[in-house]
């Protein structure tokens, strides 16, 4: 029985010396970066957004590219990482303004649903050095 403690910590220890960081090289350059939080009880589902990119790529020509980072937090925090290298400048700031309403608009949803539900949170211009604490891998979201 006094083996259970050890036996916990050297694995504890293990895990977390394999854990895979991306490399700030690897984070590509993206315009919006969505955070999916965890307050509690898990982040909420992406699955909404996932559905938006699907629909404005069908009639822009795949004008959006994504990416998904996870290992961001304990709870299963991730973030998904958002590039619209085919736009224009205008563009961009019109599908930055229609994704902060239809965030804003789930934010609400899950909140209704579960008082402890994840919060999505948008960030703009980020560097890869804020990615250095995620250490979950980098994979491109299923179109």
């Amino acid at each position: 029985m006094k083996f259970a403690p050890i036996l916990f910590l050297v694995l504890l220890q293990f895990a977390s010396a394999n854990a895979q960081t991306a490399p700030p090289d690897a984070i590509p350059k993206c315009d919006m970066v969505v955070s999916f939080g965890s307050m509690c009880c898990g982040t909420a589902s992406d699955d909404f957004l996932k559905a938006y990119i699907i629909k404005f790529n069908t009639s822009s020509k795949d004008g959006i590219k994504g990416w998904k980072l996870g290992g961001c937090g304990r709870e299963g925090e991730y973030k998904i990482l958002l590039a619209f290298p085919t736009l224009k400048e205008s563009e961009k700031l019109g599908l930055v303004e229609e994704i902060k309403n239809l965030i804003d608009e789930q934010n609400k949803k899950n909140k209704i649903a579960s008082a402890n539900s994840g919060s999505i949170n948008i960030t703009t211009n980020l560097a890869s050095t804020n990615f250095e604490y995620c250490r979950g891998q980098l994979k491109e979201l299923d179109k």
